[in-house]
C-alpha cells in the first residue's frame, strides 16, 4: 500500500503536469506567462522526483535494518508506511514495485492512507509559481523583448498624435469658413374693413425671407474678412455684410472697413438668427442705420463688462452698397454697453446700453416708415421678352403701415437706450428711442418709439449673451430633438414662449406719419442649436395719415423654418 502511495516518478510527473496545466489556464494566464509557469513547475517537479528517490532509498535502508522484525503498532504512521513498503519490496522486485504505474486518483488518496501530495499542495505550487511570474521585476531583471517593442510602438503613436494635433492647431493663411442660412416663411393675413380700405388687399403667401451664403476668415493673424450675399431679398442677389478688419490696433482695438450693421440698437446689431420674433420691432426701419459702407472701430474691456463702438459711413445706399448724392449722405453712430451683473456663467445677467445715430440724409430727403412686425412677399411680373417669360419686376407684399412720405430734412439724431435682463429661463428686453428731426423749413420734431418683450423657456434654457460684442447669442437646447435614443426617451429640443408690445409715433410738429401699436405672441421650437421653428401672431393697430379717421386692425399669423450652418 505504501509503495503505491510512493508511486513511480513518471506517473507522478505526468499527473502533476496535467494538473499544473489545468490550474494555469484556469487562472487566465496569458500564453507567454503560461509557458514560463509550466517550465517553473516542471523544475519543481524534478526536485520532487529527487526527493522521492531519496525517500525510497531511506525506506529500503530501513527495511534492511528490520527485515525480520514485525511492525510495531506503536510506530508513527509514517514509519508504518515505510515498514509496509519495505516488506512489499522484499517479496518481489523492489524497483518494479517502485515504478509500477497507478491510477491518477491514488496520487491524492488510497483508502485511509494519507496522500503523498494533496490537491492543496499542487494548488500552492501553481499559485506560488504564477505569483513569481507576475511579480514586478527587480532592477536587475531583464525586460521582455515583446514589452519593449510594445512600449516603443506606444511612444511612436504618442508622437504621431501630438504631431497631428500640432498640425490641426496651427493656423494657415489665408483661412476660410463657409456659412449659410435660410428662412422659409408662410403667412396668413386677416384685415378689418378699415385695414382693407387703408392698405388694400394684403394677400397670404410664402417666400424665402432670407437665403444667404457667406465666407469668413483671415488673410493674416491680424487681418480678417467677411463676405455675405443674400439670394432671398430684393435686388437678388444682394450684398449684406462685406468688410475687412484689422485687429489689435492701438487705441481703437479693431478697425473695420466695408459694409456691416452699424453700432446702434441691441436688436439691430444682434443677428436675425438669434432674435426672438420673426421680425424686429417697428423701431427698426425708421430709426436705425443698419447696414452702410463706412469705417469704424469696436473693442471691449478686459473683464468683458463693457463694449464700445463707433463708425462713420455713407447713407442712403441701394441693395448693392452704392450711393450717390451732391448734398448730405453721411452719418455716424456710437454705442456703449455695460453688464453690471453676470452670474452663473451667464444664466443670470443684466445688460444696459446707450446709443446715438446721426444722419444727414442724401439730398436732404428722408422718409420714415415701417411695416408691421410681419412680412411676406413676392416679385411681380416685369418685362416680357420674345421668349414670353416674365422677368422679375416690382415686389408685392406686406405694405408700410405708417409713413411720413419724403421730408425735407437737413439732419436728424436718434437717441436710444437698451435693457436686457436674463434670470435663467426668463428674459425681459426693451429699447426706447426718440428721433429728433431738424426740418429744413425750421423747427425740430420729436418722434418717439419703444418696445418691451418677455420670453420664457419652458424647457429650462436661457438666452445666451456675447460679452465681447454686447449682442444676443445662440440658444443651446438642453436636448436636441430626437425621436429615438436615450433608452427610447426622445429629446424635445427647447421650447420658448414670448410676447412683445411695440409702439411708434410719427406725428409731431409738421410731420404726420401716423402711429402704430403691435402686439405679438410667439412660440419658438429649437430643434437643436442650428434649427428652429417659429410661430408668430401679430395684431397691429394703426392710424395711417390721409386715411380713414377710424383705427385699422390687422391680424397676421406667420410660421418659419430656419436653419443655419
Amino acid at each position: 500500500m505504501g509503495v503505491k502511495i510512493a508511486m513511480d516518478c513518471l506517473s507522478l510527473r505526468s499527473a502533476l503536469f496535467v494538473l499544473a496545466f489545468l490550474f494555469v489556464f484556469a487562472g487566465s494566464v496569458s500564453a507567454q506567462d503560461s509557458a514560463a509557469t509550466l517550465d517553473s513547475v516542471l523544475q519543481r517537479l524534478e526536485r520532487l522526483e529527487q526527493d522521492n528517490q531519496t525517500l525510497r532509498e531511506k525506506v529500503a535502508a530501513f527495511e534492511d535494518a528490520s527485515l525480520a522484525t514485525d511492525v510495531e503498532p506503536s510506530l508513527p504512521q509514517s514509519k508504518k508506511r515505510a515498514a509496509v513498503a519495505s516488506q512489499s519490496m522484499n517479496s518481489g522486485n523492489r524497483k518494479a514495485g517502485i515504478y509500477q504505474p497507478v491510477e491518477p486518483r491514488t496520487l491524492f488518496a488510497s483508502g485511509t492512507s494519507e496522500p503523498l501530495l494533496t490537491e492543496n499542495d499542487v494548488r500552492s505550487i501553481v499559485t506560488e509559481t504564477v505569483s513569481q511570474q507576475t511579480t514586478i521585476t527587480e532592477p536587475h531583471d531583464t525586460v521582455c523583448p515583446e514589452d519593449s517593442m510594445q512600449d516603443k510602438k506606444l511612444t511612436d503613436l504618442d508622437r504621431a498624435l501630438k504631431a497631428l494635433q500640432d498640425k490641426a492647431n496651427k493656423k494657415t493663411y489665408p483661412s476660410i469658413t463657409v456659412n449659410g442660412v435660410f428662412q422659409a416663411d408662410a403667412g396668413w393675413i386677416h384685415q378689418d374693413n378699415v385695414s382693407q380700405e387703408q392698405y388694400g388687399d394684403i394677400r397670404d403667401g410664402s417666400d424665402f425671407r432670407r437665403a444667404r451664403l457667406s465666407a469668413r476668415g483671415s488673410v493674416t493673424e491680424l487681418t480678417n474678412y467677411f463676405f455675405q450675399m443674400d439670394f432671398g431679398f430684393f435686388g437678388r442677389p444682394t450684398f449684406t455684410d462685406v468688410w475687412l478688419e484689422q485687429t489689435k490696433v492701438p487705441l481703437f482695438g479693431n478697425v473695420r472697413i466695408g459694409q456691416w450693421k452699424q453700432p446702434f440698437g441691441l436688436e439691430t446689431v444682434s443677428s436675425f438668427r438669434y432674435t426672438t420674433f420673426m421680425e424686429r420691432s417697428v423701431l427698426f426701419q425708421p430709426f436705425t442705420p443698419f447696414r452702410h459702407i463706412g469705417i469704424g472701430f469696436y473693442d471691449h474691456s478686459d473683464d468683458l463688462s463693457m463694449t464700445w463702438a463707433a463708425s462713420v459711413f455713407r447713407t442712403g445706399q441701394d441693395q448693392f452698397g452704392a450711393t450717390l448724392s451732391d448734398d448730405g449722405g453721411y452719418g455716424t453712430s456710437e454705442r456703449l454697453t455695460w453688464v453690471p451683473s453676470w452670474e452663473c456663467n451667464g444664466k443670470n445677467y443684466l445688460h444696459l446700453g446707450v446709443g446715438h445715430f446721426f444722419n444727414s440724409p442724401p439730398n436732404d430727403t428722408i422718409n420714415f416708415r415701417t411695416i408691421p412686425e410681419f412680412y411676406v412677399g413676392a416679385n411681380a411680373p416685369g418685362a416680357v421678352g420674345t421668349s414670353g417669360q416674365a422677368v422679375p419686376g416690382g415686389a408685392d407684399g406686406t405694405p408700410f403701415f405708417v409713413a411720413t412720405g419724403p421730408l425735407d430734412v437737413s439732419y436728424y439724431n436718434v437717441l436710444g437706450s437698451e435693457f436686457l435682463w436674463v434670470d435663467g429661463p426668463l428674459s425681459i428686453q426693451s429699447e426706447a428711442m426718440v428721433n429728433l428731426v431738424s426740418q429744413s423749413a425750421g423747427g425740430t420734431a420729436a418722434l418717439p418709439g419703444a418696445y418691451a418683450q418677455a420670453g420664457y423657456f419652458l424647457t429650462g434654457e436661457h438666452r445666451p449673451y456675447d460679452r465681447k460684442t454686447g449682442t444676443i447669442d445662440r440658444v443651446i437646447p438642453k436636448s436636441n430633438l430626437t425621436f429615438a435614443g436615450n433608452e427610447c426617451n426622445p429629446g424635445v429640443g427647447a421650447w420658448e414662449v414670448a410676447g412683445r408690445w411695440s409702439y411708434l409715433n410719427l406725428n409731431d410738429s409738421m410731420i404726420a406719419g401716423g402711429t402704430i401699436v403691435d402686439y405679438t405672441a410667439g412660440l419658438n421650437w429649437y430643434w437643436n442649436p442650428y434649427t428652429k421653428m417659429v410661430f408668430n401672431y401679430v395684431h397691429a393697430i394703426s392710424d395711417a395719415p390721409g386715411g380713414p379717421t377710424a383705427t385699422a386692425h390687422t391680424d397676421m399669423f406667420g410660421v418659419r423654418a430656419q436653419i443655419d450652418f
